[in-house]
């Protein structure tokens, strides 16, 4: 996972300068996300904080807390067990490592820090380079999937008439969580094999596709502006940069080679939002045909 996973124990915030110091460290575009551990995290925390407050700081406290939720938490659906959060912390972390946890009684550095205000940069140094096996490519992404109802993916070369690419959305779509969720893939229409082809081969793919997935295919054409190039995936939370695609290659040696997947910043996210936004008009490319889509719920 490119995103570090790191746990704080709800009583260590206990102000809205701790969640300025979340807010200033965290986030999907910074590669590292907060992790809801337990599920009741956010709740407990803003209800403390809440009553702890008084009017003249609620709205900035509202605020803060919005944003920390909208783009910093994430739920990994762990076990929580344990007489303590710190307990139930190294319960967690013995089974599935987390990156850091952070409460008053830890103080075995770098994994278990004692404050928010021990982390340093070194703390928040994420992984930018994976192979391309498909496992790699998609587990990449695990923190954007696990909890996404859209997925939004641009890839001029994608095709599934190439096992390669139908190796990695089926990798990607095993990670997503929600009991529904919405695949929009874009391709470009140039260089391809002949429709028919490419439409058998996304027939084929619906028995293939989890049940909780839906897919829908877009062909399109931006003229030779070159707008369609880069490739990437994005949620309602983030997005990563994939510089070499979605593709396992063939050959072994080939899938073992580094490729560089890095997070999206917020204003990209933004505008790629925009651009590929399935409920516009497009202004940066054209559809050739019609959309196809896997199954209606």
């Amino acid at each position: 996972m490119l995103h570090l996973e790191i746990a704080v124990a709800p009583t260590e915030i206990q102000s809205v300068h701790d969640l300025a110091l979340l807010e200033a460290r965290l986030g999907f575009d910074k590669g590292t996300v907060l992790s809801s551990f337990p599920k009741a995290w956010f709740r407990d925390v803003a209800e403390r904080l809440r009553a702890e407050n008084n009017d003249v700081g609620r709205e900035i406290l509202i605020e803060r807390l919005r944003r920390v939720k909208d783009g910093k938490i994430v739920a990994f659906n762990r076990e929580y067990n344990g007489d303590t959060w710190a307990d139930a912390a190294r319960a967690s972390h013995d089974y599935e490592s987390f990156h850091r946890l952070v409460e008053e009684s830890f103080n075995d550095l770098p994994t278990y820090v004692h404050a928010l205000t021990d982390l340093d940069d070194d703390d928040f140094e994420f992984v930018t380079r994976y192979p391309r096996h498909a496992g790699n490519l998609a587990e990449a992404a695990k923190a954007l999937l696990i909890g996404a109802e859209k997925v939004t993916i641009y890839d001029p070369y994608i095709c599934l008439t190439k096992n390669g690419y139908k190796k990695t959305l089926l990798a990607m779509m095993d990670l997503c969580s929600k009991a529904e969720v919405e695949f929009h893939i874009f391709s470009e229409e140039d260089g391809k094999r002949d429709w028919d082809s490419r439409q058998t081969a996304l027939d084929a793919f619906k028995a293939e596709i989890p049940k909780n997935i839906r897919l829908f295919w877009y062909c399109a054409d931006d003229g030779g502006s070159g707008f369609l190039h880069p490739r990437g995936l994005f949620t309602a939370k983030g997005g990563l940069i994939y510089d070499r695609g979605f593709e396992e290659p063939n050959d072994h040696d080939q899938r073992d080679k580094l490729t560089d997947i890095t997070p999206m910043s917020r204003n990209m996210l933004d505008e790629k939002s925009l651009s590929y936004s399935s409920s516009q008009q497009y202004d940066d490319f054209e559809l050739v045909r019609d959309v196809w889509c896997s199954h209606r719920w």
